[in-house]
C-alpha cells in the first residue's frame, strides 16, 4: 500500500506538477526547480524498502497493448570460403600380399568340328629369279625337214579407174600370183589366213589427173600416195611391212571420188604382198 501511495507522488511530481505551475502562472515550469524536484524523488526512491524502480514501475503501468511482430529481416550474404587447411602427413605404405596360383585343371580333347569350306584362291605370286642354268644335254637326231606355208599374191590393173565415191576400195582386172589364194581380185581386198610378217608393195599410175591412194589395214591407214602435178605420164609408189594375225584385211583405198588411176596396156597398177616368216 505504502508503495502505491509513493508511486502516485512520484507520478504528480514528475507529471502534474509543471502542469500546475503553467497554469497558474501562465510561465513555463523553471529548469531548476524540475531538476531539483527529480532529484528529490529519485533520493526518496532510493531510501525507500522496495528495490522497484519508480520510473520503470510508471513507465510499466501506463504501458500501451503489444505491436504486431514485424517480419523477419533477410538472411545477409554467405561469407567466403575459409583458408585451405594444411596438407596432412603421408600415410604408412600398405602390405602387399601375393595370394597362391590357382589351380588349373586342363580339360579333356573335343570331338573334332566339321570340315569347313575351301577357302578363296590366293593372288599368283610375283614371277621367281631365274635359276642357275643347266648343263648342255645330248645332241639330238636330226629331224625331217618341216613344210613351211607360203602366202603371196600380186595385182594388175590395165585400164584406167575412176571412183565413183570417197573411200572406195581399188579393185584389180588381173592376178598374176596367188599362192594361198588370200587375194580376192574383185574386191581388191587380201585377207590373213597364216599369222606373221607380210611385205606389201604398190604403184600406181598418173596422167590426167592427181590420185589420192591409201594402203588400209583393218580400217586404219598405213601410208598414202598422192600426186599433186597434173598432166605428166609418171608412177608413184609406196610399201610397208606389217604384222597380220588371222582375219586380218589389207587392201588399197581411193580417197576422193573422181580422181583417175591412170592405166593402158604399157603403164600398170599393181598391188602385191608376201608372207617373209610366220610368228
Amino acid at each position: 500500500m505504502k508503495s502505491e501511495i509513493r508511486h502516485y507522488f512520484i507520478r504528480l511530481i514528475i507529471y502534474k506538477l509543471p502542469a500546475f505551475f503553467i497554469l497558474s502562472t501562465g510561465r513555463m515550469f523553471p529548469l531548476w526547480l524540475f531538476i531539483i524536484t527529480l532529484g528529490c524523488v529519485t533520493t526518496i526512491s532510493s531510501s525507500t524498502d522496495s528495490p522497484e524502480d519508480p520510473i520503470a514501475a510508471c513507465n510499466n503501468c501506463c504501458q500501451g497493448p503489444a505491436g504486431v511482430q514485424g517480419t523477419p529481416g533477410m538472411h545477409g550474404i554467405p561469407g567466403t570460403n575459409g583458408i585451405p587447411g594444411n596438407i596432412g602427413p603421408k600415410g604408412e605404405r600398405g602390405e602387399s600380399v601375393k595370394g597362391e596360383p590357382g589351380e588349373s585343371i586342363r580339360g579333356d580333347i573335343g570331338p573334332p568340328g566339321e570340315k569347313g569350306n575351301n577357302g578363296s584362291r590366293g593372288v599368283r605370286g610375283g614371277k621367281g629369279v631365274p635359276g642357275v642354268r643347266g648343263p648342255f644335254g645330248f645332241k639330238g637326231q636330226k629331224g625331217e625337214m618341216g613344210q613351211t606355208r607360203l602366202s603371196a599374191f600380186s595385182a594388175v590393173r590395165s585400164s584406167s579407174f575412176i571412183p565413183t565415191s570417197d573411200f572406195q576400195p581399188l579393185p584389180f582386172q588381173d592376178i598374176h600370183t596367188n599362192v594361198g589364194g588370200d587375194f580376192d581380185e574383185a574386191g581388191g581386198r587380201f585377207t590373213c589366213d597364216i599369222s606373221g610378217i607380210y611385205l606389201f608393195t604398190y604403184s600406181i599410175g598418173t596422167y590426167s589427173s592427181n590420185p589420192h591412194i591409201s594402203l588400209m589395214k583393218n580400217n586404219q591407214k598405213v601410208n598414202t600416195i598422192y600426186r599433186s602435178d597434173e598432166g605428166l605420164l609418171d608412177i608413184v609408189s609406196n610399201a610397208a611391212i606389217l604384222q597380220l594375225t588371222i582375219g586380218d584385211e589389207v587392201w588399197l583405198q581411193c580417197r576422193d571420188k573422181g580422181r583417175e588411176v591412170y592405166s593402158n596396156g604399157d603403164l600398170f597398177t599393181t598391188f602385191s604382198g608376201v608372207i617373209l616368216y610366220e610368228t
